[in-house]
C-alpha cells in the first residue's frame, strides 16, 4: 500500500514540475515583457543618495526606435520631499496617483514632457487602453505646471479643487 502512496507523490511532483515549465514557456511567449526577461541584468553597486536621482531607463526602453514603446524616466522621490497632487489631473484617482508614484512621476511638469511613445507605455503599463491620450493628461499637465490655473478651469474643471460653495466643477473639455 506505501508504495502506491509514493507513487502518487512521484506523478504529483513531477506534474508540478512539468506545468511549471509550460508556464514558464508560455509567460516568454505571450508576455509584453518578453524582452527584459531575456535580457541579461547588470548590477552594480547599491550607492545612497540623499537627493531626488533620476531613475534610468533600461538601454533598450531609451533608444527605442519611432513607434516603439518607451519607458519615461521617473525620479526616485518628489522634489524638495513634496509632491503635486496628481489627482487633479481628470481620470486621476487616489489609486492611480500611488501608481504614477510608484512608477517614479510626482510632478505635473514630468508628465507634461511625456513623448507619444512614453504615453504609449505608460498607457499600457497601466491597461489604461488609450485613456491618457483621451483625457489629454499631458495637455492639463502642460497647463497646471505652467500656473494657468483659470486656463486648466475653464477647460477641465476644478480638478478636484472645490469651489467657494463647495463644489467641483467640470469644465469644457471634461464629463459632465
Amino acid at each position: 500500500m506505501s508504495h502506491y502512496l509514493l507513487e502518487l507523490v512521484l506523478w504529483m511532483l513531477l506534474a508540478f514540475f512539468v506545468g511549471c515549465i509550460f508556464g514558464y514557456l508560455a509567460r516568454l511567449m505571450f508576455s509584453e515583457a518578453k524582452a527584459e526577461v531575456l535580457e541579461p541584468v547588470a548590477v552594480a553597486p547599491a550607492k545612497v543618495a540623499h537627493v531626488a536621482a533620476p531613475i534610468a531607463p533600461k538601454a533598450a526602453e531609451r533608444a527605442a526606435p519611432a513607434g516603439k514603446m518607451a519607458r519615461p524616466k521617473g525620479i526616485s522621490s518628489a522634489r524638495g520631499g513634496k509632491a503635486d497632487k496628481l489627482q487633479r489631473i481628470s481620470g486621476v484617482g487616489p489609486k492611480n496617483e500611488k501608481v504614477l508614484h510608484n512608477l517614479g512621476f510626482f510632478h505635473f511638469d514630468q508628465i507634461a514632457a511625456w513623448t507619444p511613445e512614453e504615453i504609449e507605455w505608460v498607457d499600457d503599463h497601466l491597461k489604461f487602453n488609450g485613456r491618457i491620450k483621451r483625457e489629454e493628461w499631458t495637455r492639463q499637465c502642460r497647463l497646471l505646471a505652467a500656473g494657468k490655473e483659470e486656463e486648466f478651469s475653464k477647460l477641465f474643471g476644478t480638478g478636484g479643487v472645490k469651489n467657494k460653495a463647495g463644489q467641483a466643477q467640470s469644465g469644457t473639455r471634461t464629463k459632465k
